[in-house]
């Protein structure tokens, strides 16, 4: 299912037992905006039922400030109420950007939708 989450944001979402899976796209053009994703992807875990939100990052284009900021609000808020957060595709640019400003996200990337389940990252995989 293909979901507008922010301005410039799009997403596709798929489920699994006790997952929210959410592919990524933007941002894309001028007006792109990620204010407010947080709390529209708690929303869609509430409405879904899941306690565990995978985001996949490969259609990620740029690395925005704002767009960071919402992941730590994401973050927070999940690790509240007792959920999971993890980030799996994202590209080794947007990597360094995340860490540079929350170091709390660094430890929650995985390569690939497997090893995000898994929880582990297998560094001599082949592709």
């Amino acid at each position: 299912m293909k979901v507008d989450l922010a301005p410039g944001w799009k997403t596709e979402l798929d489920r699994g037992p006790d997952w929210l899976f959410v592919r990524l796209y933007g941002p894309d053009g001028a007006e792109a905006d990620a204010t407010g994703m947080a709390e529209s992807l708690c929303m869609m875990m509430q409405q879904e039922l899941k306690g565990r939100l995978l985001l996949e990052l490969e259609h990620l284009y740029d690395m925005p400030q704002d767009f960071v900021e919402e992941l730590a609000l994401l973050h927070a808020e999940l690790e509240r109420q007792g959920g999971v957060l993890r980030l799996c595709g994202m590209a080794t640019e947007h990597e360094a950007v995340l860490q540079q400003n929350d170091a709390t996200l660094h430890h929650t990337h995985y390569r690939d939708r497997e090893e995000a389940i898994l929880g582990f990252y297998r560094p001599g995989k082949p592709r």
